[in-house]
């Protein structure tokens, strides 16, 4: 049987192509599919007219039947509206056609019905207009077979016995109540994988969003497509940079040198998601982290400084496994900053001030494996940590500055 799946396959996804969009191409399998179920009605149909000696019929149906080949050709070669159009028109005007030969006493106009959903279904909301014209030309048609011409005479006397025309009749309903099933499970199959793609890619846009924004920023950004800067008043703030990286990468390859700020950067990420702090960004070897944003929290120093700690023990171990002499300069600040999300194509969350200032200067003008902070970090961390004064220093465009080293952290 797969060579039986194969050609069915084959025959739903003619006219697909790889540059088509997942909606699109549904809409294409959905003609395709529909009309390959039109074409397996049509057998048993084509056998009664032939039973029954209905030259005239029989060969009306054949052309109607290869009119919708032509439909089939024609979505398979990318002419997809005009594919449409035939088949509904021609299926209109086919059913028509019957309903007047064969009189009220057999309700071939039934089946104007599914002419009627396919209609609706078949058009892309851009193809409105065409989809309007064709389902109210079949309605247009029903209606009158139904209200107009009740006691139509056949034209065609093809049963005789009332039971044999009440059970033609029976069939008739019934078959084209089930193509209409079809029609509409299929669609509503449709719909369905269309929602599932599109909770799946909303998904994946929040993953992505949360792989680089804060959590509180990406919700407020996904729902309202926009975020608002905010002003915190008390932020921990921490830069370090990697001592003498830009000549070590000179003598690497380029592999390498990615490599390498990976397996630090991806111990890093992993160390500051423990501590509870945020990272900020990265600008070549320098690492930036925040601790008091988007959410305030009371013990953001702490948890920035056990992060600055835990940092320069990273780069120890990852010394020691690369066999490079590798060296942090971590420089850590508090005070106010404005935080926010700035881009459109590629969002950031930054933040903004004095304060961002002289943390970046307290990193340049650290020594390698210390961690240098400023009087105000160590002032708001009493009690906490442990401090070595290094005395007021110029920092540029800062001006002279008291600064400390950090030596200890205490217990909690």
């Amino acid at each position: 049987m797969n060579w039986l799946r194969t050609a069915l396959a084959s025959v739903v996804d003619s006219g697909v192509t790889a540059e088509m969009s997942s909606l699109d191409a549904r809409y294409v399998r959905f003609l395709n599919t529909t009309l390959l179920i039109l074409g397996l009605i049509e057998l048993p149909i084509l056998g009664l007219l032939l039973v029954l000696g209905l030259v005239s019929q029989l060969q009306i149906n054949l052309i109607a039947l290869a009119a919708l080949a032509s439909g089939f050709v024609a979505n398979r070669r990318g002419q997809h509206l005009p594919a449409k159009i035939l088949v509904i028109a021609v299926m209109t005007a086919n059913t028509a056609y019957f309903a007047t030969i064969l009189g009220s006493s057999a309700p071939t106009h039934i089946w104007l019905i599914p002419v009627a959903a396919l209609g609706v279904l078949a058009f892309k909301p851009s193809e409105w207009p065409w989809a309007a014209a064709l389902v109210s030309l079949s309605m247009g048609c029903f209606l009158i077979f139904e209200f107009a011409y009740l006691d139509m005479e056949p034209m065609v006397q093809h049963l005789n016995d009332p039971l044999d025309k009440l059970r033609a009749a029976q069939g008739s309903t019934v078959s084209a109540m089930v193509v209409t099933l079809i029609l509409v499970g299929m669609m509503h199959r449709r719909f369905t994988q269309s929602e599932a793609a599109l909770a799946q890619e909303k998904a994946q846009s929040d993953r992505l969003l949360r792989a680089i924004l804060p959590d509180e920023i990406a919700r407020e950004l996904s729902d309202t497509g926009q975020t608002q800067a905010v002003r915190h008043e008390d932020v921990s703030l921490l830069f370090a940079d990697i001592v003498g990286f830009t000549p070590l990468a000179a003598s690497m390859s380029a592999e390498h040198v990615v490599a390498l700020l990976a397996k630090i950067f991806d111990r890093f990420d992993a160390l500051i998601e423990r501590c509870g702090v945020e990272k900020i960004k990265t600008i070549g070897d320098a690492y930036m982290v925040a601790g008091g944003v988007p959410q305030p929290m009371p013990d953001h120093a702490e948890r920035l400084a056990r992060c600055a700690v835990g940092m320069l023990e990273i780069m120890e171990h990852v010394s020691a496994e690369s066999g490079h002499r590798l060296q942090l300069r971590i420089g850590l600040h508090r005070g106010p900053v404005v935080a926010g999300v700035i881009g459109r194509a590629k969002f950031a969350y930054d933040l903004w001030g004095e304060s961002v200032n002289l943390a970046s200067r307290l990193e340049s003008s650290g020594a390698p494996g210390r961690i240098h902070v400023s009087d105000e970090f160590k002032t708001g961390s009493v009690g906490a940590m442990s401090f070595e004064e290094r005395g007021e220093i110029t920092l540029k465009g800062v001006g002279i500055t008291r600064t400390h080293w950090l030596v200890e952290l205490h217990s909690t």
